[in-house]
């Protein structure tokens, strides 16, 4: 009976990204794209015969020297990229991808987040504090875990989050990552966290406050993101996994993750090991190509965000769907109506309400006021130069 070989099974993101280790066996790894050398180790060693390497990105080339070492490739999941390198500049990348109309939206979009409150961007590269670093990620989980529960799914990023919390800090002061930040009043609404690997970014975790929906943060933070890889000299942006609407329309090239078995071919029990591992490799994958084809890979997921569900919402009502919004409302704000305070946490449920009121009246919070009546717990208001505001929950 042949004995088996068990395969030491490594992720590159992981490894490479999160880690900055090298990858066994390879003696150096190039980007094809850039032409730029990853990294060079000719004395690294392996201590296995056989490897499993997972998320090998199709435009980086591994090369192996050592005799009797073979490596095969298969083709696994897409991904996708922006050659950066092939536009001038942010304006000309968006005139490329997106309509006079759309580019027209973005303005609104930033100039209406700047209109109503007091947005300040920062990216942290090389330089940030401790103390700033630890308030910055505790807002980070507390906004990802929002959102997600909003979504009513689990989020695979937050049962790893004390792993980004470790790593970030020190990769962020050694310019081996970046962390985009949009504050209001000094208190963080978007936060994205991405790698940097020579002249390429990865964007790696990115979340907002729901709150601000509306104003679709997402696309302002994105475009100041393009304006500080351009004035950084990045040429490659790298948006990894997951073939999300929002990228669709971001990317302008896709690319192929690779499974690499690695393996020693001088033994005979390796190499038969190594030739099972991919013949059971391309046979799933094809499999998984052949059920996407007849959709069955939307069945499945729909399957898995149910199984999965956020089990933190089965108590938790939506309040949104039971607002009634007047607007215009002719009101006299007298002795029967008591301020309340905008920053009071008793009221946070009304947020979003409130900013889709700024939005929609172009409005500064800095010049609303919130009152609700004495004696009924149902019924706002929401008084600002050019609209009063009525908001009742049934």
């Amino acid at each position: 009976m042949l004995k088996k070989i068990t395969p030491e099974s490594l992720d590159v993101l992981s490894t490479f990204l999160e880690r900055k280790e090298a990858l066994p066996v390879y003696n150096k790894i190039t980007n094809k794209i850039s032409g730029s050398l990853i990294y060079k180790n000719s004395e690294y060693e392996a201590n296995n015969n056989l490897y499993c390497i997972y998320d090998f990105p199709g435009y980086f080339e591994g090369t192996i020297v050592k005799k009797g070492w073979k490596s095969k490739s298969i083709n696994t999941y897409k991904g996708s990229l922006i050659l950066l390198k092939n536009y001038k500049n942010v304006e000309a990348y968006l005139k490329s991808k997106f309509s006079a109309g759309r580019r027209s939206k973005f303005r609104t979009y930033q100039k209406r987040l700047e209109t109503c409150f007091n947005i300040e961007y920062k990216a942290y590269y090389g330089n940030i504090s401790k103390d700033e670093y630890e308030y910055l990620f505790e807002a980070f989980h507390k906004m990802t875990k929002k959102r997600f529960i909003e979504k009513k799914i689990q989020n695979y990023d937050l049962s790893r989050w004390d792993i980004y919390y470790e790593i970030a800090y020190p990769l962020i002061n050694s310019k081996e990552a970046v962390l985009f930040v949009i504050f209001n009043n000094n208190k963080p609404i978007s936060i994205c966290l991405n790698f940097v690997r020579g002249n390429t970014i990865y964007g790696y975790l990115r979340t907002y406050d729901i709150d601000y929906s509306k104003f679709y943060i997402g696309f302002t933070d994105f475009i100041k993101q393009l304006d500080w890889c351009y004035n950084n000299g990045i040429e490659i942006f790298d948006l990894l996994k997951g073939s999300y609407p929002y990228k669709i329309k971001l990317i302008d090239t896709k690319y192929d993750f690779q499974k690499h078995v690695v393996y020693n071919s001088n033994s005979f029990l390796t190499t038969i090991s190594a030739k099972a591992i991919i013949a059971k490799t391309k046979a799933f994958y094809f499999l998984v190509k052949l059920l996407k084809k007849i959709n069955v890979n939307v069945i499945y997921y729909k399957y898995i965000n149910y199984k999965y569900r956020n089990k933190e919402l089965s108590k938790v009502e939506n309040d949104l769907q039971k607002i009634i919004i007047n607007n215009n409302v002719k009101t006299a704000l007298d002795d029967e109506l008591r301020e309340i305070d905008l920053n009071n946490e008793a009221y946070s449920f009304l947020k979003r309400t409130i900013f889709n009121f700024l939005y929609a009246n172009q409005e500064s919070i800095n010049n609303i006021k919130l009152f609700k009546y004495k004696n009924e717990d149902d019924s706002f208001f929401i008084k600002g130069e050019k609209n009063v505001q009525k908001i009742t929950f049934r």
